[in-house]
């Protein structure tokens, strides 16, 4: 599967696609206003190369890393494809990040060049140049700022052809993600122009994607799961990207039906949130050929959503690390739930113990993933060696920090993330597991669940609830639910009830801010 890519990189397959399908709607931008924008191919072209021009006017080098601190945007992607087409980097930073957190990444990867929104800018006007940053630039919009470039007008006076062409193999850095986690800071996982256009061939497969579909995302732009599966599939198959600006659980689902998508991603919270919302007459008259999802619901859950909405969810299982989902739900015949689907073309999957043994069907252990680093999976991260060492051993397994198991038949269950693993009076309980029991009550609308110390069983499982708008719900209440449905020391022993909780960008409750 890897094979496909060849030598194609992410300027090529762009401007491949624009040469074939030019008059074809690339992007329809809907606002937070639900104004939309729309652009074909070759409208959408004229604007990144304009921009590539004026940054190859600015001066910013082959191999340089760009620093983009903007939400979702046309603009955005006027910038990811225009440093492309000069051989740049693009690094972009999670909107919400205060100045500490894009501080560190600016200076992580030596920027000097910073691309920000309105919003952002003024955090920067008294320390961009302390940071390194020599070209401050406004992505859209006006200021009076003294210094401050403005990209719109940098864009005007250039040239509709790129003036420069630079060679760029696929073998080179294209993007640099930087991913939260449980660390301090961020990890900077490179892709590769191959991993870039590797991501969208396997999702184009694992969705059951056309020619010609049309793909709505509210994604944010600087995640893996928008470059990769949404940009990257539209691109590759001329379709059309239906960018949201923002995610809105009162406004997704009718965007779905009013924008006539095939295809959307979702995530847990997004679906347990769309659940909440009033019942609509219009609901299943959609377009959705099934919704492309990744874990972390109840069988209850589940089946609540594909029934109200009409809908299949396709279950997943990746991380930024392995570049796109290594295993999904077949689009076709028994999708076996709650299993994650079974190994995509050109991955391979094993379960090993803490000795790092190969384990029997049914045992659980640490999920790795086999494929070719640079290809199907990131070649490591940006300028830290022991945390790409203990990613990637020498024969190429990357070693995700997971808990799973594979059945007799090679469907991969996933179990939890390792740090999400309690230790109760010497077993392991998964806070997944947990959750979805929690979650599976008609008045909680989500949870999160953490050990806490405890004097005679090293740990025990705390849960943090937060209830359906209007709920009355007592902490006893709760436990009794759990233990109907879970072995007992996987029961609760203490209950938080939250007004919300502290999300990462693609709506991960962030569990170390609980402790």
């Amino acid at each position: 599967m890897t094979d496909v890519v060849g030598s194609t990189t992410l300027r090529s397959q762009w401007d491949d696609t624009v040469r074939f399908y030019g008059d074809r709607t690339f992007l329809e931008y809907v606002s937070v206003e639900d104004v939309v924008t729309a652009y074909t191919y070759k409208e959408f072209d004229r604007r990144v190369k304009r921009a590539a021009n004026y940054f190859l006017e600015l001066g910013i080098q082959k191999g340089e890393y760009v620093t983009l601190h903007l939400h979702n945007s046309p603009e955005y992607l006027v910038c990811w494809l225009a440093l492309a087409q000069i051989g740049a980097v693009s690094v972009p930073m999670n909107e919400h990040y205060p100045l500490p957190e894009s501080s560190y990444v600016i200076q992580k990867v030596a920027a000097r060049v910073l691309i920000v929104e309105p919003r952002n800018l003024e955090m920067y006007l008294d320390t961009y140049k302390q940071l390194g940053i020599q070209h401050l630039i406004l992505a859209f919009g006006q200021t009076d700022a003294p210094d401050v470039l403005n990209l719109s007008e940098g864009m005007a006076r250039q040239s509709e052809q790129l003036q420069e062409i630079r060679p760029v193999s696929t073998e080179e850095t294209a993007v640099i993600l930087f991913t939260s986690g449980t660390t301090r800071h961020p990890k900077g996982a490179i892709y590769t122009h191959c991993n870039v256009v590797y991501g969208g061939h396997l999702h184009i497969a694992q969705m059951g994607m056309a020619e010609g579909d049309r793909f709505l995302s509210s994604m944010p732009c600087y995640h893996m799961d928008f470059q990769e599966m949404a940009v990257m599939p539209c691109m590759i198959s001329g379709s059309t990207l239906i960018m949201v600006e923002h995610y809105s659980a009162r406004r997704f689902w009718s965007q779905v039906v009013r924008y006539k998508a095939n295809f959307t991603d979702t995530m847990s919270m997004m679906n347990r949130t769309m659940m909440l919302q009033p019942v609509q007459p219009w609901e299943k008259d959609h377009c959705l050929k099934q919704i492309y999802f990744s874990m972390g619901m109840s069988t209850e859950e589940k089946d609540r959503f594909e029934e109200r909405f009409n809908v299949r969810l396709l279950n997943s299982y990746g991380m930024t690390e392995t570049v796109s989902g290594v295993t999904c739900a077949p689009l076709f015949g028994d999708k076996n739930w709650p299993s994650v689907g079974r190994t995509a073309l050109s991955y391979k999957i094993k379960i090993i113990d803490e000795q790092g043994n190969e384990v029997a069907p049914g045992v659980i252990g640490e999920i790795c993933v086999h494929g070719v680093p640079g290809r199907s999976l990131i070649p490591g991260y940006y300028k830290d060696e022991e945390a790409t060492a203990a990613l990637l051993d020498a024969d190429n397994w990357l070693h995700s920090g997971d808990q799973g198991y594979l059945d007799e038949n090679g469907w991969l269950f996933f179990i939890d993330r390792c740090v999400n693993m309690i230790k109760c009076s010497g077993e392991n309980v998964s806070s997944a597991e947990v959750e979805s029991a929690l979650t599976a009550h008609p008045m909680i609308a989500d949870a999160a669940v953490i050990g806490v110390p405890d004097p005679l069983r090293q740990n025990v499982v705390k849960a943090f609830v937060l209830p359906v708008e209007g709920a009355q719900l007592t902490e006893q209440e709760v436990i009794n639910h759990c233990a109907t449905r879970l072995a007992k020391f996987k029961v609760p022993c203490y209950v938080e009830f939250v007004t919300d909780f502290p999300r990462t960008a693609t709506g991960k409750v962030q569990k170390q801010k609980l402790l």
